[in-house]
């Protein structure tokens, strides 16, 4: 148990609101318009309206600075306003910026993930992760002409109804069912999806088991989740046991593509897949999705083969010129300056050793997970196997963290999934290590981690 001190938790928020002012009386406008302000997972305890951004950097309404955690959810590999894609962006804008023909950027940017990533033999553009996955599982259905796909406990595929899946927590470990993450999703579509257990073995017999139903097994290299670098050899055995059950195996990369290393979690990993997704990184920032792989399988997009009909897919604004020339521009860069990677990779792992150092020494019950540049701090003093491991006794706790991180000047995004980029310097990784250590330090003085000295 927790011992959680409301007027604590109040007084933090009091102090953030009185720095915060004008996004606060912003947050209330807002909602009297939006039904929703973009994504749930955008939420922050106390509100902050961003008004500029440069580098590891951004500023909100109220001239607060802090170091930014978010990333925009993760596109911004490079940092805000990378000179080289704010470049591209606005030599482009000079010619416009949306046009519905055919654009020749479209071929630099597929060349240049052909050339990076490991399975794509063919490219089709879209306009988000989400839609690339949904078209994916099209895809692989038409190909293959099976209708069940299979998902793993944790994962996040975006926000089409096959996606939105968890895992029921009443069921089995080893063969979770899954149950709809919100309403409005059909029964029907609970009848084509499985759940998987995830870094589990045992995930591979029920593979093999429902061969002759299964299109597709889909996993992201790196859960946001459960961010973990160990995950390599339960990859590549999940890759053979799908080839050897002829099931299309899938690596949803729209986070870890170009981010991990070039070749995202596939050459991270050193395992291919069939299938990629990929979204965030590829455009430089701008909005935008691709699905990559083998040419057989890629056909299903054009006329299609004798063994498979074509599908259906479009989008006005998949291919857009301002999205393939920020892409081009951002992919360019990390292709002529590959050594980043492991610049940006260590400085992950050594804002993770930071914190995991601290926690120990002072009997903290956190841990940072995390594989290269992302990480996701858990309040837990147990092992984290897969996200069922992921207690929720530490929420107000959490709650609390984020506040005191708020007003140390760092910025977490909502769901809590973290990134740095090559904008953050040696100096932004000691400050925020810091400023994590010392927040997690004000919870243990005031008793909040059981059995922990106030």
């Amino acid at each position: 148990m927790i011992i959680v001190t409301s007027l604590h938790v109040n007084e933090v928020l009091d102090r953030l609101k009185i720095k915060n002012p004008t996004s606060v009386a912003r947050h209330e406008r807002a909602t009297r318009a939006l039904a929703m302000e973009i994504v749930g997972t955008v939420d922050i305890s106390c509100p902050v309206y961003i008004a500029s951004v440069d580098g590891a950097c951004v500023t909100d309404i109220d001239g607060n600075e802090y170091v930014d955690l978010t990333m925009g959810f993760g596109p911004h590999v490079l940092g805000h306003r990378p000179p080289a894609v704010e470049t591209a962006l606005t030599e482009q804008l000079g010619k416009g910026w949306h046009w519905g023909v055919h654009n020749d950027i479209q071929i630099e940017l597929a060349e240049l993930v052909q050339e990076m990533s490991p399975c794509a033999e063919k490219v089709v553009f879209c306009n988000s992760g989400t839609e690339a996955t949904m078209l994916a599982i099209r895809a692989a259905r038409a190909f293959s002409g099976r209708s069940k796909v299979a998902v793993f406990d944790g994962s996040y595929h975006g926000v089409h109804d096959y996606a939105l899946m968890v895992a029921d927590n009443t069921s089995a470990r080893s063969e979770p069912t899954p149950r709809r993450r919100g309403a409005g999703i059909p029964d029907q579509v609970l009848e084509t999806v499985m759940m998987l257990p995830y870094n589990d073995d045992s995930a591979f017999d029920v593979i093999r088991r429902n061969a002759d139903d299964l299109a597709l097994v889909l996993v992201e290299p790196v859960q946001s989740s459960n961010p973990r670098e160990d995950i390599g050899p339960w990859l590549r055995s999940l890759s053979r046991a799908c080839r050897e059950a002829g099931v299309l195996f899938m690596l949803d990369e729209v986070i870890t593509g170009f981010r991990l290393a070039p070749g995202g979690g596939q050459e991270y990993f050193d395992v291919v897949a069939d299938l990629a997704t990929f979204g965030k990184a590829l455009g430089g920032g701008l909005p935008i999705g691709a699905v990559a792989g083998r040419a057989d399988v890629m056909s299903v997009f054009g006329r299609g083969t004798e063994r498979a009909r074509p599908i259906f897919s479009g989008g006005t604004f998949s291919g857009n010129p301002l999205s393939m020339i920020a892409g081009v521009a951002a992919l360019t860069y990390m292709k002529e300056n590959l050594e980043f990677f492991d610049e940006l990779n260590e400085r992950g792992r050594k804002l993770s050793r930071l914190v995991n150092e601290h926690a120990v020494a002072t009997n903290a019950p956190v841990v940072m997970m995390g594989a290269g540049s992302m990480f996701h701090l858990r309040f837990t003093d147990a092992p984290i196997v897969s996200f069922r491991d992921v207690t929720i006794d530490f929420q107000e706790t959490e709650r609390l963290f984020y506040q005191l991180l708020q007003e140390r000047g760092v910025l977490v995004p909502g769901i809590h999934l973290a990134f740095i980029s090559l904008a953050h310097s040696d100096a932004d990784v000691l400050f925020v290590a810091r400023a994590i250590n010392e927040s997690i330090d004000d919870l243990r003085k005031a008793g909040y981690f059981e059995g922990m000295p106030a």
